[in-house]
């Protein structure tokens, strides 16, 4: 359908061309067209079915429905990426993410904090009542330095949780990196000595 579409397209952008520049385009003179543009379908009559597809949809209730953003809420997308000032007014990083709870409560905030332009930087989350938002003046504020931070355990969203699952065996132990030639090393304790 879409091949026909395009070929019906440029058929007609073809014939709507000056005369003089028709010519020119075409590539050999002597194949004859095998295409003609599609005749228009006929309208279809409407029926009953249709007709009530067509009507006008009822909308949520008026208490369900937040027409405006209030001066006391924030947007996560302005949220996301707000600078992060400790209580000394210096940067100690950014808000990376926010976390919420399955009923949708803001819970806390993951922080990127150190790093050079965001490369190396490090996550940290920090519970919700540890931040103090200022939608205002479009920061957040922290009562820890950025080297209190660095010492921060890493946040660990759930993907990479399982990902460091995966990554140990049956034993606890770690499974072993490939090694630089492209074979795994043999497993220690096979027992057999052949």
């Amino acid at each position: 359908m879409l091949k026909r579409f395009l070929l019906t397209t440029a058929v007609l952008s073809v014939a709507a061309m000056p005369v003089s520049i028709a010519p020119a385009l075409a590539q050999d003179s002597n194949q004859p067209t095998t295409t003609s543009p599609a005749p228009a379908p006929a309208p279809a009559t409407p029926d009953a079915a249709s007709t009530a597809a067509e009507a006008p949809a009822t909308p949520p209730p008026s208490d369900a429905i937040i027409a405006a953003e209030s001066s006391g809420e924030i947007r996560a997308d302005k949220l996301i990426g707000m600078k992060v000032y400790n209580a000394d007014g210096k940067e100690v990083g950014k808000v990376k993410d926010v976390l919420f709870d399955k009923d949708g409560t803001a819970k806390g905030v993951v922080l990127s904090v150190g790093g050079v332009l965001g490369i190396g930087a490090k996550p940290v989350g920090l519970q919700w009542k540890e931040i103090d938002l200022q939608p205002e003046q479009q920061v957040v504020k922290v009562n820890y330095s950025k080297e209190q931070l660095e010492a921060a355990p890493s946040f660990k969203t759930q993907e990479a949780q399982a990902s460091d699952m995966n990554s140990t065996d049956q034993s606890g132990q770690p499974t072993a990196a490939p090694s630089p030639s492209g074979t795994a090393p043999a497993p220690s304790g096979s027992g057999s000595t052949e």
